[in-house]
């Protein structure tokens, strides 16, 4: 009868632990999914705040609804897009082109300070700043920006 007893304890002992060990490995697969989905967020999160920069001006009026873009705006832009190709030229990443599509497109990858100023001069007449409107905006497969296309109003 003590030998039955020592083995009921043992037989509990390792059912004690099989379910323990059957917990921990729950929480561990529960914890992995839960990581795996506060990374999928932030991911998700740092394109949207990528993209911020250019769906700004989607809808970039004055309070009266007339378009508010401006040259310098889209040189600016063009800019960034320029230094962000460059960061991830070697990762394959898609390159980001800004363009002006006034009858054929015209990509603002700008490689001098005197084209930057020769579009500035283009679309500045007698002091006064010609207006853009946003067109299209075209997205990659990974969400990102890929294109923004201007036109003036």
């Amino acid at each position: 009868m003590e030998n039955a007893s020592k083995a009921l304890v043992m037989a509990g002992g390792v059912l004690i632990g099989i379910l323990l060990l059957s917990l921990a490995v729950y929480l561990f697969a529960d914890f992995g999914a839960t990581s795996a989905r506060v990374n999928e967020q932030n991911a998700q999160k740092q394109i949207v705040e990528f993209n911020s920069r250019f769906t700004a001006y989607e809808n970039y009026k004055d309070e009266n609804g007339e378009w508010k873009i401006t040259i310098y705006d889209i040189i600016s832009l063009a800019t960034y897009a320029k230094e962000y190709n460059a960061y991830n030229e070697e990762s394959g990443e898609d390159k980001i082109s800004v363009n002006i599509g006034i009858g054929v497109e015209k990509n603002l990858q700008l490689k001098q300070q005197q084209e930057y100023q020769n579009i500035i001069e283009k679309y500045t007449i007698d002091g006064r700043i010609t207006k853009f409107k946003c067109n299209n905006i075209e997205y990659s497969n990974n969400g990102k920006v890929k294109t923004i296309t201007f036109s003036t109003t």
